[in-house]
């Protein structure tokens, strides 16, 4: 690293040098200089994300960001939130500089080597529970962190959960967010739901769907992801490609899969269903945008 870059770095937290400072940095005066950084390193809610970070690292709530605005910090603080804004400023994702994401009424903790969840997963989590009956026997393929097994357990404590990835390193997360959050999750090993054996009342998968071709068009933040949980061949629709035959083997007769997808996916998908015996609705997000596919057995 260039001696400019450290420079560079530093400058977000580094200490006042004006003659009337009088010592120790003020947490204010901190949480000023970082938005500034992380402005001019492309953060486009940069005020908020300087502050989210400050809260989680010195565990205050963002009023007391502001309440104790004169507090001083002392040189270790100073030195570990210089590290983290700097992270930030380098376009890692907020998720993994902090190490959560809320999700829905969780927060999930997340790092390096899983995909952090979206806003749109968390509409798919609404759309899904307005049609759930009370009880059943749901499956989560491609859980990463578990965002979708624990939304739908929190939701629904009667239903019978089971969740399955790939990635050993996601698998990890998952267990580990169960455990913290007491939600009892059955977790599996393995390619897609090849390994799991139904019938499921429900089958939820947020499976990689950007395609090889759109990879110019994604922003810094997603370098630092796991590319196999975001990128699935030129379309994006390699996995679920593979994957949509196997419902009709997953889902009980009265059951239904949803899916989230790329947003100029739901024709492709849709052809995909019907070949598969399976009938199929494109649903918006909240921007307009076709973004979920609800399938359920053809009569």
């Amino acid at each position: 690293m260039s001696p400019d870059k450290i420079n560079d770095d530093r400058g977000a937290l580094s200490k006042p040098t004006e003659a009337h400072d009088p010592g120790l940095p003020t947490l204010l005066a901190l949480v000023q200089r970082s938005a500034a950084y992380l402005t001019k390193h492309g953060i486009s809610n940069a005020r908020r994300e300087a502050e989210w970070i400050f809260s989680e690292t010195l565990s205050l709530t963002r009023m007391e960001l502001y309440t104790r605005f004169d507090m001083p910090l002392a040189a270790a603080e100073v030195d570990r939130l210089r590290a983290l804004v700097s992270r930030r400023g380098r376009r890692e994702p907020l998720a993994y500089v902090i190490g959560t994401q809320p999700f829905r009424d969780l927060v999930l903790r997340v790092g390096p080597g899983v995909l952090v969840p979206r806003p749109e997963t968390e509409e798919l989590v609404g759309l899904m529970l307005a049609a759930l009956p009370s009880a059943g026997r749901a499956l989560d393929v491609g859980t990463g962190s578990g965002a979708l097994a624990l939304a739908l357990k929190k939701a629904q404590p009667a239903w019978q959960v089971e969740a399955t990835d790939v990635s050993a390193t996601a698998l990890e997360t998952a267990r580990a967010n169960a455990a913290r959050l007491a939600l009892e999750i059955v977790f599996h090993h393995g390619h897609l739901a090849t390994h799991c054996v139904g019938p499921f009342q429900l089958v939820v998968a947020n499976l990689p769907y950007v395609g090889e071709t759109e990879r110019g068009e994604c922003d810094p933040e997603l370098a630092f992801e796991p590319a196999e949980a975001l990128f699935s061949g030129a379309d994006g629709l390699d996995l679920i490609r593979a994957f949509i035959p196997d419902l009709r083997r997953l889902l009980a007769p009265d059951g239904s899969a949803w899916l989230e997808h790329g947003w100029r996916q739901g024709e492709a998908i849709t052809h995909l269903a019907s070949a598969a015996g399976l009938s199929c609705a494109i649903l918006p997000d909240s921007a307009g945008k076709n973004r979920f596919a609800r399938l359920t057995p053809a009569p």
